[in-house]
């Protein structure tokens, strides 16, 4: 008998993804600082240069150093805030369709599938790279950018979790081992 969970995935839950998939990379864990400490670095230099070549003579370096005072302080949330309208942006109904909305996620022996209202997702479990889960969700990691949201309330309990978790790591090691010894098989034959 094949094991099922339903459960709604939200805007929030395809968003979590694609932040769990940006604070996976290197690139994208590094790059909100970086691009801080650039802009906030340029605005101070630029205070700076200004007075070491005005001097005394003109008082508008202050000017420069209050606005570089003002984005040192205010950028990370104008960044949030950029962040957030980026999002809603490009979340629009009609982008999200078939994305959010009720699924149904169905164990079979050798495929994983989800069923929504207007897409169904088929993987063969040698093709999942893992399982893992946070505070609000389990993953289902397919490839980069890739994975199967779970919810945390589409389970009764972290036990019911846990046994899913550990039933979905079982089936990847059977059928990565399976399919190794497949491939062996293809190639000496």
């Amino acid at each position: 008998m094949a094991t099922k969970i339903e459960y709604d995935i939200t805007l929030a839950d395809h968003v979590a993804k694609l932040e769990r998939f940006v604070q996976s990379s290197s690139v994208g864990r590094n790059f909100t600082w970086f691009a801080y400490l650039a802009i906030v670095g340029l605005a101070w230099l630029s205070a700076i240069l200004f007075y070491v070549k005005q001097g005394d003579q003109n008082y508008l370096y202050l000017m420069s150093g209050s606005f570089a005072l003002i984005l040192t302080l205010t950028l990370p949330m104008l960044y949030r805030w950029y962040q957030n309208s980026f999002w809603a942006s490009i979340f629009t109904p009609v982008a999200i369709c078939g994305i959010v909305g009720h699924k149904v996620l169905t164990i079979h022996d050798h495929i994983l599938e989800e069923v929504g209202e207007i897409l169904t997702v088929r993987v063969k479990w040698r093709d999942i790279k893992h399982v893992d889960h946070d505070s609000e969700r389990t993953w289902v990691i397919v490839a980069p950018l890739l994975a199967f949201v779970i919810p945390n309330n589409a389970f009764q309990d972290a036990n019911a979790r846990k046994e899913f978790m550990n039933e979905c790591n079982s089936r990847i090691v059977e059928q990565s081992v399976g399919h190794g010894a497949a491939d062996n098989a293809d190639s000496n034959g």
